[in-house]
């Protein structure tokens, strides 16, 4: 299967960039299409679950979002400490740097979890998870993110089995912690630290994307 950019049409450029795409990619049942597709420019980012393993806490955060907002919901999620990367930053760099501007905490070790998109059909964002082992009883900052940025965060420390029940109730409804809690703690990526996680999740995302793919 193959695609081709046939044309880039800038729309907006702000924090964000917005453009209009026209591609042609082949079809399943063979021959080709053309569309065309506004995609949103974001850049990619990471995201990290901190853990006490001791005491058996993750860390979570809450702060203002937009999103819910506008959709008239309660604007102030529960997440985990999340960051944009830089220009040619190494995502593990900027997950640490993240944990601590955020949390106020260095983790230990670092789990790679895994990486998925965060909205496909209109955005290339991609976002890298980890699992971070940390000190609940050891903090190097304050945390609670950085004024410049006009960051507003509250640190959660909260029992894993407490965590698990909130994805299952509803009360966490972002994305990217509920599945970063899942591959952590839930049935076959569970095990934390082991060094099987992103190796199994890794697995599992190659074997599905090769089965999806159209036969020529």
């Amino acid at each position: 299967m193959q695609f081709r950019i046939l044309d880039r049409e800038p729309l907006y450029h702000g924090f964000f960039r917005l453009d209009c795409y026209t591609v042609a990619h082949d079809r399943y049942e063979g021959g080709s299409l053309t569309i065309r597709r506004e995609h949103l420019d974001r850049g990619d980012a990471v995201a990290v679950l901190l853990y006490d393993k001791g005491r058996d806490e993750v860390l979570m955060i809450a702060q203002f979002r937009i999103g819910p907002a506008v959709h008239g919901d309660d604007p102030w999620l529960v997440e985990i400490v999340a960051g944009m990367l830089d220009a040619g930053e190494d995502p593990e760099a900027c997950a640490r740097r993240e944990c601590v501007e955020e949390a106020g905490y260095e983790p230990d070790r670092m789990q790679r979890l895994g990486e998925f998109y965060t909205t496909p059909g209109g955005s290339s964002e991609r976002i890298t998870l980890y699992l971070g082992e940390v000190d609940k009883a050891s903090p190097v900052a304050d945390g609670g993110g950085l004024d410049h940025e006009h960051e507003d965060i509250r640190v959660l420390w909260v029992p894993r089995a407490q965590a698990m029940a909130w994805v299952a109730e509803g009360r966490i409804r972002s994305g990217t912690p509920m599945l970063a809690l899942l591959l952590a703690f839930s049935g076959a990526f569970s095990g934390a630290f082991s060094g099987a996680i992103g190796g199994a999740f890794g697995g599992a995302l190659g074997g599905a994307g090769e089965a999806l793919r159209p036969r020529r």
